[in-house]
């Protein structure tokens, strides 16, 4: 799992995103979500995946940073979206839902209302400062040169 994130701002890093990627980042925001709402008893999921470093990050010790994370993942899908991207209706519901469940909880004080801060985590390498954009930038030019199909992003940077 992973959150590639080059930027503070949701969009930017939306746009940074090739095709794939970004494709794959929605599905995996959504399963990072999911994990997070299951720990916290509102959806029946599966939470191994809790121990993920990823993860751990996002659910902020059962305070989880969801509704920022939810904005990035919304941010994400209208990427997509916006590049010809489909979903299936059921995933397209399941993303609504989703959204509506955390706006519905917002109330209840159970989400940090922060920002998701900024990290980096790839392999054993952590980052939990404004160099983590940079690194995720850095991760993704390197995977680009490696990918056996040219991305497509429609951003020059």
């Amino acid at each position: 799992m992973q959150i590639f994130r080059v930027s503070p701002d949701h969009e930017d890093s939306a746009k940074f995103l090739d095709n794939r990627r970004l494709s794959k980042q929605v599905l995996e925001l959504y399963q990072i979500i999911r994990v997070c709402l299951g720990e916290m008893g509102l959806v029946e999921v599966n939470t191994r995946y809790l121990h993920h470093p990823v993860v751990k990050v996002v659910y902020n010790d059962g305070r989880p940073y969801l509704p920022d994370t939810l904005v990035m993942l919304e941010a994400m899908d209208e990427e997509h979206m916006r590049r010809g991207g489909k979903r299936s209706l059921e995933f397209r519901d399941n993303l609504d839902k989703l959204g509506r469940m955390i706006k519905a909880k917002m109330d209840e004080d159970i989400f940090s209302e922060e920002k998701l801060p900024p990290f980096y985590v790839y392999g054993d390498e952590r980052c939990f400062s404004e160099a983590a954009y940079r690194k995720y930038e850095e991760l993704l030019f390197s995977k680009w040169a490696a990918d056996k199909i040219p991305p497509r992003c429609n951003v020059k940077y």
